[in-house]
């Protein structure tokens, strides 16, 4: 009998350490993308486009709004995720199987919502690159 409950305990650990490894993940998944907002902020603002381009500062302008609501919105998931560590850290303290199943859920729902964003900066990425490669200086003496 003791065999069986540390059985258990011990596929409780595992769940609970693959529970920590995706939420590293996210972690490190968005700090990549932290990064990358704030080079795509800079990008925008550089004076590296052409100056005869139809509305193109109001564009840009668009394109850096829109970054940094995504800004705020991957500080918000950092934060969730940080405080979201220490719920799976609270799966031992549970006593039975519905707040297991209660916090398994919170971490798929978290998965998700960050599995949306990122999908959502992707897109953004993706039209700032399509606007803005085409409207590229090709030279430094170029207007």
């Amino acid at each position: 009998m003791n065999r069986n409950t540390s059985r258990s305990f011990s596929a409780n650990e595992k769940e609970i350490e693959r529970l920590l490894q995706e939420n590293r993940s996210w972690k490190e998944e968005l700090s990549y993308i932290s990064e990358e907002i704030n080079f795509l902020i800079l990008f925008l603002t550089a004076d590296i486009f052409r100056k005869n381009v139809l509305n193109l500062y109001e564009k840009l302008q668009l394109f850096y709004n829109d970054l940094q609501e995504i800004k705020k919105e991957n500080i918000e998931l950092i934060r969730e995720v940080h405080n979201h560590r220490y719920d799976i850290e609270g799966i031992l303290e549970c006593e039975d199987i519905s707040c297991e199943v209660f916090y398994h859920e919170e971490h798929i729902k978290l998965g998700q919502r960050i599995q949306d964003f990122a999908d959502n900066f992707k897109v953004l990425k993706m039209d700032i690159y399509l606007y803005t490669g085409s409207n590229l200086r090709k030279t430094s003496k170029e207007t």
